[in-house]
């Protein structure tokens, strides 16, 4: 039977997500984003939750976070049948920057050290596409970022200005960014420790008549409130 709510679409920045709340709090990573959509959004029929992520390198220090990571996209899309992910890539890129504490050579010149980081490359070009299409096509009432990354502002600009379409942000920070707040009317919600908790998938998550459990390591306790 048909909802007889209006309906939105939920973009989903994994990075930012990751880093803005998930990266410190393990105990809330197995995270359903199609249910967290929907407890945020209770006035809506949540018709798809679009997932940019990339696929990690496994770091030195820990090489089965790449397990990890794989347990629980595979769960993920068990359990959240409205869920569409779009991979992007991560890239190594050494650069140097001075050193800390400042030192100086010889000749009075700072010092510089090499430093590997990694970026993720094509998740934000890909989501803002998505986005711009399905509102351009008139796919749902309302587009919904989850983001804090300010470089979305023209995205939501665009949006809102020139397609006239209902936007909303979820904010994975307690404090949104105000670069991405452009209306009155706009929906702003934000993303808090209690909606993570409520919107954990069940453990285990049966894929395939195989049951895929929680890592260990992220049963970490929760911290009391």
């Amino acid at each position: 039977m048909k909802e007889n709510k209006p309906t939105a679409i939920v973009y989903v920045d994994g990075l930012n997500l990751y880093k803005r709340v998930l990266e410190h709090s393990p105990e809330y990573k197995w995270l359903d984003l199609s249910k967290m959509a929907s407890l945020l959004l209770p006035t809506h029929q949540i018709l798809s939750v679009h997932y940019f992520t990339s696929r990690i390198t496994p770091p030195v220090t820990d090489p089965d976070a790449v397990n990890r990571q794989d347990s629980y996209i595979r769960a993920l899309s068990a359990q959240c049948p409205n869920l569409k992910i779009k991979f992007g890539r991560m890239a190594a890129r050494d650069r140097l920057f001075p050193a800390v504490p400042i030192r100086l050579d010889k000749n009075g010149r700072v010092m510089l050290t090499k430093v590997r980081f990694a970026e993720e490359k094509g998740s934000d070009v890909a989501l803002a596409s998505r986005m711009v299409l399905d509102a351009a096509q008139g796919k749902a009432d309302m587009y919904i970022l989850v983001s804090t990354d300010a470089d979305f502002e023209p995205l939501l600009q665009m949006l809102h200005s020139e397609l006239k379409v209902q936007i909303g942000l979820f904010s994975p920070s307690q404090r949104p960014s105000r670069s991405l707040i452009h209306s009155k009317h706009q929906l702003v919600k934000v993303i808090r420790p209690s909606v993570l908790r409520d919107s954990q998938m069940p453990n285990p998550v049966t894929v395939s008549g195989s049951l895929i459990h929680r890592p260990d390591k992220w049963l970490k306790t929760e911290p009391p409130k």
